[in-house]
């Protein structure tokens, strides 16, 4: 049995990067896309949002799992290269939508569960679901 190369929201390479420090106002996974909520919080990406970054992994700060409540200290990164989940697989290039409901990053049109992230990409490809593979980011601040 092989170690996996790395887990959702563990940075991938040694690319610069960047993150902004937020709030959580929701529950939020290692890795997932979120939200702008006021002027400092952070939540889930869901329709309508402005996504400003995916949430990095530390088990440092929380002794939640994989994942940050209501009122932790969130890092929020907004460039970079990072690990995430694939729905089902992914060539590498590929623009890349989140899917709420599975908590994946996918390729599938948007649709009710399924959110645009301006500036995400497939930076190396996912073989199928449940894969990790790396998500870059480059976001343009709106």
């Amino acid at each position: 049995m092989f170690q996996a190369a790395g887990y959702p929201g563990m940075h991938a390479n040694m690319e610069a990067w960047n993150a902004l420090t937020r709030t959580a106002t929701a529950t939020i996974a290692f890795g997932a896309p979120g939200q702008r909520n006021g002027d400092n919080g952070v939540a889930p990406l869901a329709s309508g949002g402005e996504f400003i970054g995916l949430a990095v992994a530390t088990h440092a700060v929380t002794v939640n799992g994989d994942l940050y409540v209501l009122g932790d200290t969130v890092p929020i990164a907004d460039e970079g290269v990072w690990f995430g989940k694939a729905d089902a697989a992914i060539a590498a290039g590929a623009a890349l939508n989140w899917n709420s409901a599975t908590g994946r990053w996918t390729t599938a049109a948007t649709s009710g569960t399924i959110f645009a992230v301006q500036g995400a990409e497939a930076d190396s490809a996912a073989s199928g679901a449940d894969a990790i593979f790396k998500v870059r980011l480059r976001r343009i601040p709106s």
